[in-house]
């Protein structure tokens, strides 16, 4: 992997020290917390936090009319759930554990004077969803855990319901197999749905991590994808209805789909409650500065030499491999859909799937992208299901929605039916209002919606005004949030065989399911490698492999000293090389390659990694690390 992103894969291996002193040169993290590890201690579910472990757990504070943390946490008083004003506004405290036996733990500590439930969206409770790990599927699952006082109305003293994945019901209804994959205790300083004052509730929460997935055991670790809104509604029973109002806040997302963007909560066996300073959670992506070259004219040709030195990545139609290469929760926020087109089913096959190279950098204020997009069969469409084009999906810094979550604006560039190059969505308002500016060019012999020949494809090239999306001259704090979304519609002769297909990096569109934590580093400069955002080790450092196990696919971790050929080699419990693979030219850091074992047998497996350092021509090895294959 080459790339305008340099990518930093944090939680997923063991980073040096020196890594990490580096890291510590950004803003902290909104979106990541740690889940420190119990350590064997017993948590007992009964919503009392008396264990000594909660007092030393990593915790999130949550308070209505309060951002959560960057980029799309928020608050939002319901417009149905009554016309009360806020006197009683949410201040909960939330904290995270795991356990050795791959459990998930979270207490919700909600402090309020009225805990009630009634009908939507009247009522107290915490919605939270949880992303499966499915390694072989394109976008994974969301599921709902969901605790509420919903629906118990005019029952005085109702403990809460549970909802969602693994049964719901009241939690003398449960199952034992329910109660295994996901319960909670609950205590409640009060007593609900009566008009009396209360003082709050707390929710001890525990989620068998494996249910989903997950393995928080391993040497690596796992990064947890979750999200949760608290719902606050009071003085639905004083017999006053200009009192009642009901009040969310969420922590990165409201809801239980691929919504917004995921909260990561990172888990690792060595990240304990007695192992003091946690490591430092790097960013999942650092954009390069290019003040150091020229700026290149936006034309669409890429002839400049700041499109040949910054760094790459791809984007490609069903290669799992490939997604698995993308940094932190990359891997399942990214991924593809093909619309019916109005077709009956099944859907046609994707014949001629495209790729998209992309490059982004920036300088000073501006934002330089490009797409450079292989495609044999290139068309225009007044159709957004079956466009051939190019989305840049970017977070306004100022401007919020009603939820007073972050507005992503999408920077869309397609043909239309003519097959006339043209900017959509909040495009032309860029380019009409700021410096702000794109260009297309074909590549090779391409033409426009004539099927009868074989194109090559076609480069998009924008200049993104930042200051117009809500940053400072100066960029601020240097973060950005976005994503990426290639869009191949092809036509046929038989209609019956004409597809559309997106395919994205970490955001499909305005709305989600994911962006990057990622920063304008200005000491990352574009052509100039000895400017490097890490320290580096003179060895080759194997990071680990995500999943591990794993089937067929897994993503191997290591870090660099110089840039050089990389080769992976693979042997077998008996020694024997059964694989080796070319990663390519790679520049010195962080970096990773895609592994496939679908050939191989069920097995211990050993890899290394050889680099053949450009400068000095010396071959440098990694040691040996183990994975294991199971099908």
């Amino acid at each position: 992997m080459t790339g305008g992103v340099k990518y930093l894969i944090a939680g997923l291996g063991v980073i040096s020290l020196l890594m990490t002193a580096v890291f510590a040169q950004y803003a902290p993290r909104k979106d990541a917390i740690w889940a420190r590890s119990t350590e064997g201690a017993t948590i007992t579910l009964d919503g009392v936090l008396n264990e000594s472990v909660w007092s030393q757990a990593e915790s999130l504070k949550i308070v209505y009319g309060q951002s959560a943390g960057l980029p799309t946490s928020g608050w939002i008083k319901d417009p149905g759930g009554g016309n009360g004003a806020v006197t009683n506004a949410t201040d909960a405290t939330v904290k995270f554990l795991v356990s050795p036996d791959n459990q998930l733990y979270l207490a919700f500590t909600v402090p309020d004077t009225s805990v009630c439930g009634a009908a939507w969206p009247i009522y107290d409770g915490v919605l939270m969803s949880i992303k499966s790990i499915n390694t072989g599927s394109v976008l994974t699952s969301p599921w709902e855990y969901f605790l509420t006082w919903w629906e118990t109305t005019d029952s005085v003293g109702a403990p809460p319901r549970f909802n969602g994945k693994f049964g719901g019901g009241y939690p003398s209804e449960r199952t034992a197999k329910q109660k295994a994959a996901w319960d909670a205790g609950i205590f409640v300083d009060g007593i609900a749905n009566d008009p009396l004052r209360d003082k709050g509730y707390v929710f001890e929460m525990r989620v068998a991590l494996d249910s989903l997935g997950y393995d928080a055991t391993k040497p690596e670790g796992e990064i947890i994808q979750l999200n949760f809104s608290i719902w606050d509604a009071d003085y639905f029973y004083e017999n006053d209805p200009l009192k009642v109002y009901s009040t969310r806040t969420s922590w990165q997302s409201f809801w239980n789909g691929n919504n917004s963007n995921v909260g990561r909560v990172f888990a690792r066996p060595d990240v304990t409650v007695s192992s003091g300073v946690l490591p430092d959670i790097p960013p999942e992506v650092i954009l390069q500065n290019g003040a150091a070259l020229p700026a290149p004219a936006i034309d669409g040709q890429l002839s400049e030499a700041v499109w040949s030195e910054v760094d790459s990545f791809k984007i490609r139609w069903d290669d799992n491999a490939l997604r698995m290469t993308y940094p932190g929760v990359g891997p399942y926020r990214s991924g593809q859909f093909q619309p019916s087109l109005g077709l009956p089913p099944p859907l046609p096959p994707v014949l001629d799937p495209a790729e998209a190279t992309i490059r982004i950098f920036f300088r000073g204020h501006y934002l330089y992208f490009s797409a450079d997009i292989n495609d044999q069969l290139v068309q225009g469409s007044n159709s957004y299901d079956a466009i051939d084009g190019i989305m840049l999906i970017l977070g306004d810094r100022t401007d919020l929605d009603l939820d007073h979550k972050m507005i992503f604006k999408q920077l869309r560039v397609n043909f239309n039916g003519t097959g006339q190059e043209m900017g959509f969505d909040f495009l032309p308002e860029m380019v009409d209002s700021s410096d702000t500016e794109f260009g297309v060019s074909l590549k090779g012999n391409t033409t426009i919606n004539v099927n009868t020949d074989i194109d090559e494809g076609f480069i998009i090239e924008m200049k993104v005004d930042l200051t117009y999306i809500g940053y400072p001259p100066d960029l601020g704090d240097k973060l950005i949030f976005m994503g990426v979304m290639l869009a191949d519609g092809d036509s046929f002769d038989d209609p019956l065989q004409n597809y559309g297909t997106r395919t994205w990096w970490f955001r499909e569109n305005g709305g989600g399911p994911a962006t990057p934590w990622a920063v304008m580093d200005p000491n990352v400069s574009v052509g100039i490698e000895e400017q490097q955002a890490i320290v580096l080790p003179k060895t080759v450092e194997l990071l680990g492999n995500y999943p591990n196990p794993f089937n067929p696919t897994t993503t191997l971790q290591y870090s660099l000293p110089a840039t050089g050929e990389v080769e992976l080699q693979v042997f077998d419990v008996l020694g024997r090389q059964v694989a080796r693979q070319s990663a390519g030219t790679q520049r010195m850091g962080v970096r990773q390659i895609a592994f496939d074992g679908s050939v191989l047998s069920s097995g211990i497996y050993y890899y290394r990694i050889h680099l053949l350092n450009r400068a000095t021509g010396s071959i440098v090895k990694s040691q040996t690390a183990k994975m294991l294959l199971v099908k």
